[in-house]
C-alpha cells in the first residue's frame, strides 16, 4: 500500500478524553510508518468536542475535518486520508455504507471502551461491508488499552495484537479461504472469456486469471452462467451483481458507477472494424498503369507527331498522309514495326528515333506496371475516415451495452446516423463469418482475434479503422462488499507486468478456434475455375480502342481524298 495506502482512525464510544495519549499516539506513529501513510485526517461530527484532536495533534500530526461523509468523499479522492470519528452509536455501520468503495482499501483504527463481544459484532459488520483492514484499541483512563483484531478470514475470531502483528496479519487474512465458494458470473467474450459448460471448458485470459487467482487461495470457483452466455451479456451480468446473486463476473469491463471494480491496470481501446476495400472491375485495369496525367501526355503525342510528320510529308510530296503518321505513332506504342522512309533528309532521322525511344519507354513501362496490377490486383480506396464511412453509408451494428458504454466515452457524434442497436447474437453471428454488410465493434484486445481468424486469407476481408475510440481502463466488476477486491488487483497488476496477460490471450485465440466458438475463414482457392465475364471486359476494351482509333483514321482519310478529289476536278476560275 506504499504511498497510496489510506490509514483512516475511528473512536468509538469515548466518554472523556482521559484515554492514554501517549500510548494512542505512539500507536498512530507506528502505524504511519508502517503503513507509510503521510496525512493524519481526523473526522467529527459537528456536534462532537474538539478536545480529543487537539490533545492527538500535539503529538502526532493531524488535519481536522468536520461535517458529513460527502466531505471525506472529496478529501480522500487524492490523498491517503488519517480519519478518527468519535462517537458511532447504532449508525457506525450505516455511515460505513455510505462511503465510497475506494475507502474499502483503508486501514480503520477503532478507538473506545466496549466489551469484546461488541468489537466482535462491529468487526463482523464492517467485514460484511468490504472492509477487511481493522484495528481495534480498546482502553480506558484506569489501564493500558488493549489492541484487537481479526485472525483471518472467513473464521473472522476476534484476537489480541500488536502493530507488527497486524500489519502482517493484514496481508494474510485472504491466503486460505477454506474453499469459500465464490459465485462468478459468466458468459462468452473471447479472447476475454470462453464459456462451453458441456465440455467443462472456462478459459479466457480474464478469467484463467481469476479462477487461478481462485485456487491459489483455496477458494471454490462455482460458475453461474448469464441467461444468454453464449453471447456477449455484459448487462445480464451487472444485473446479477445488483441482484446480489453473483460475487463478481469474470469478464474486464469498462469502469462505471454502477459497480465496485478493481483497480485497472490495462488500457484498452475500441475500434471499428470495417470491410476491406472490394476489387475493381477488371476493364479498368486497361487504364490503370497509366495516370490522367500519363494519358493525356500519350493523346498529346499521338495528335503531335502525326501533325509534325505530315507537316513535313506535305512539304516535301505536297500531299497529306496524316492517317499513316497516326499509325505509325501507334505501332511505336506497341513496339511493333514501322517505316519513315517516305521522309527525306535529317528530319525524317529525328522522327524515326523519337518514334523508337518514346514508343519503346511507354510501352515497357505500361506492361510492367499491368503485370503488377494483373499480379496483385486492383482495388477501391480505403475507408480511412469516419466522414468516409458515413459516406459508404454501412451500417454500425453495436449491443445495448456498447451504446451504454459508447455514450459514457465520447463517441463521434457524426457517427450515430449509421449506428443500430441489435441483439448481441445477431452481431456475434454476423461477425463470425464477416459479413461486409456491416461493420462491427472491436476492441483492441479482440482484434488480434480477428486477424488470426482471417490469417489464411490472401487478402482479409475486414479490418480496424484505423483510428482509436472508446478510451477505457477495465476491471473485474464485483459486489460492493466483496472482500478479494484488493488482493485480485494486486494480481491482475502482477500478471500485466510480467506480460501474462499477453500470453493467456494468445491462447485463448487458438482455444477460440479449436473448439469452434470462431472459425477460421477458408483462404481462396487456387484451382483452374471457368473464365468470368468480367475477364474478357479488358480485352475487349482494347480491341474497341483499337478499332475505333483506326475508324476515326479511315474516316479522316476518307474525308481528306474526298476533298483533295473535288478541288482537283473543279474547273479553273
Amino acid at each position: 500500500m506504499c504511498g497510496r495506502s489510506l490509514l483512516i482512525f475511528l473512536l468509538l464510544s469515548v466518554p472523556d478524553c482521559r484515554l492514554e495519549l501517549p500510548e494512542l499516539s505512539a500507536i498512530i506513529s507506528e502505524l504511519n510508518w508502517g503503513l507509510q501513510c503521510r496525512t493524519n485526517i481526523i473526522y467529527l461530527e459537528h456536534t462532537q468536542p474538539n478536545d480529543l484532536y487537539e490533545a492527538i495533534r500535539s503529538t502526532v500530526p493531524s488535519l481536522l475535518l468536520s461535517g458529513s461523509a460527502n466531505q471525506l468523499t472529496g478529501e480522500m479522492v487524492s490523498k491517503p486520508l488519517l480519519v478518527v470519528l468519535p462517537q458511532p452509536g447504532d449508525r457506525i455501520l450505516e455511515r460505513f455504507a455510505q462511503w465510497p468503495t475506494a475507502m474499502q482499501e483503508a486501514d480503520y483504527l477503532l478507538v473506545g471502551q466496549s466489551s469484546a463481544a461488541h468489537w466482535q459484532g462491529l468487526l463482523a459488520g464492517l467485514w460484511s461491508q468490504g472492509y477487511p483492514n481493522v484495528l481495534v484499541y480498546n482502553g480506558t483512563a484506569m489501564e493500558k488499552g488493549t489492541l484487537y483484531t481479526s485472525e483471518g478470514f472467513p473464521q473472522q475470531r476476534l484476537g489480541r495484537t500488536n502493530v507488527s502483528h497486524y500489519l502482517w496479519a493484514r496481508r494474510h487474512w485472504f491466503d486460505d479461504l477454506g474453499a469459500l465458494e465464490v459465485r462468478v458470473a459468466l458468459y462468452n467474450n473471447p479472447p476475454r472469456t470462453l464459456v462451453y459448460p458441456e465440455h467443462g471448458v472456462y478459459d479466457g485470459y480474464a478469467l484463467m486469471l481469476l479462477r487461478q487467482f481462485l485456487a491459489h487461495r483455496r477458494a471454490t470457483f462455482v460458475p453461474v452462467l448469464t441467461p444468454h452466455y453464449r453471447v456477449y451479456s455484459a448487462n445480464d451480468c451487472l444485473k446479477l451483481l445488483h441482484l446480489q446473486q453473483v460475487d463478481i463476473c469474470g469478464d474486464l469491463l469498462a469502469y462505471s458507477n454502477i459497480s465496485s471494480f478493481t483497480a485497472s491496470y490495462t488500457y484498452l481501446y475500441g475500434n471499428i472494424l470495417i470491410p476491406n476495400s472490394p476489387p475493381r472491375s477488371k476493364g479498368i485495369y486497361t487504364v490503370a498503369p497509366y495516370s490522367a496525367t500519363m494519358w493525356m501526355t500519350v493523346a498529346a503525342y499521338l495528335v503531335l507527331l502525326p501533325s509534325v510528320g505530315s507537316l513535313v510529308y506535305w512539304l516535301q510530296r505536297r500531299t497529306i498522309r496524316y492517317g499513316k503518321f497516326v499509325l505509325d505513332a501507334l505501332k511505336s506504342l506497341l513496339s511493333s514495326g514501322f517505316q519513315l522512309g517516305e521522309i527525306r533528309g535529317l528530319v525524317g532521322v529525328v522522327l524515326y528515333l523519337t518514334l523508337v525511344f518514346t514508343g519503346f519507354i511507354c510501352s515497357n513501362f505500361y506492361l510492367a506496371a499491368l503485370g503488377s496490377i494483373l499480379a496483385t490486383g486492383l482495388y477501391e480506396p480505403q475507408i480511412s475516415t469516419f466522414e468516409e464511412l458515413v459516406q459508404q453509408n454501412i451500417t454500425f451494428i453495436i449491443g445495448d451495452y456498447d451504446k451504454t458504454v459508447l455514450q459514457t466515452y465520447d463517441f463521434p457524434d457524426i457517427l450515430w446516423n449509421i449506428t443500430r442497436v441489435v441483439p448481441y447474437d445477431f452481431i456475434t453471428r454476423h461477425r463470425a463469418v464477416f459479413d461486409t454488410d456491416y461493420a462491427y465493434l472491436a476492441h483492441s484486445d479482440r482484434i488480434a482475434l480477428f486477424n488470426f481468424q482471417q490469417q489464411f486469407m490472401k487478402k482479409p476481408r475486414m479490418r480496424p479503422l484505423p483510428i482509436e475510440l472508446m478510451h477505457t481502463l477495465p476491471g473485474f466488476p464485483m459486489r460492493r462488499q466483496w472482500l478479494l477486491k484488493q488482493k485480485l488487483g494486486e494480481t491482475l497488476l502482477n500478471c500485466f507486468n510480467s506480460g501474462l496477460l499477453e500470453k493467456l490471450a494468445h491462447d485463448t485465440n487458438r482455444e477460440t478456434i479449436r473448439i469452434g466458438y470462431l472459425g477460421l475463414i477458408r483462404s481462396e482457392e487456387y484451382r483452374a475455375r471457368p473464365l468470368a465475364l468480367d475477364f474478357f471486359s479488358m480485352p475487349f476494351y482494347m480491341m474497341f480502342t483499337g478499332l475505333g482509333l483506326g475508324f476515326v483514321s479511315l474516316v479522316g482519310e476518307l474525308l481528306v481524298h474526298l476533298l483533295a478529289r473535288g478541288r482537283r476536278a473543279s474547273p479553273p476560275v
